[in-house]
């Protein structure tokens, strides 16, 4: 990203409490870099909110899919290790679909939002 400006979009999510502190003297070494700070209640102007839906969506299809599995000791010593193996396939199978196509779709459709924000317009929530 040499030579472009970026953006980190922060949420009220808890793990971005410290952000800003600890990224005080990288923000002041790169003038190229912007902390965005989201009001609270608003994934609707957070690309990464529909990306996180999209990528849930494909976990909840594939533990459908995969099923069967959840009964199936196989090849593990256990249930519980069967069990785990599927929740591991679960989080690396689907991950394929977080890749730059959805980031620039989700940013495009929270544009939309953005621009009812500054012209004042209420704003519907899963829409």
């Amino acid at each position: 990203f040499v030579g472009k400006k970026v953006v980190i979009v922060l949420d009220n999510a808890p793990a971005h409490n410290q952000t800003e502190e600890r990224l005080e003297e990288v923000i002041a070494e790169h003038g190229d870099l912007e902390l965005l700070r989201l009001g609270p209640y608003s994934p609707m102007i957070n690309p990464i909110e529909g990306c996180f839906s999209v990528f849930k969506a494909r976990v909840k299809a594939y533990l459908a899919e995969q099923r069967h599995r959840i009964f199936v000791q196989g090849a593990h010593l256990n249930m519980t290790e069967a069990r785990i193996s599927l929740l591991k396939d679960a989080a690396t199978v689907p991950i394929s679909c977080m890749n730059r196509h959805l980031v620039v779709a989700m940013a495009l459709h929270c544009q939309r939002f953005v621009a009812d924000a500054l012209k004042m317009e209420d704003m519907e929530y899963g829409v």
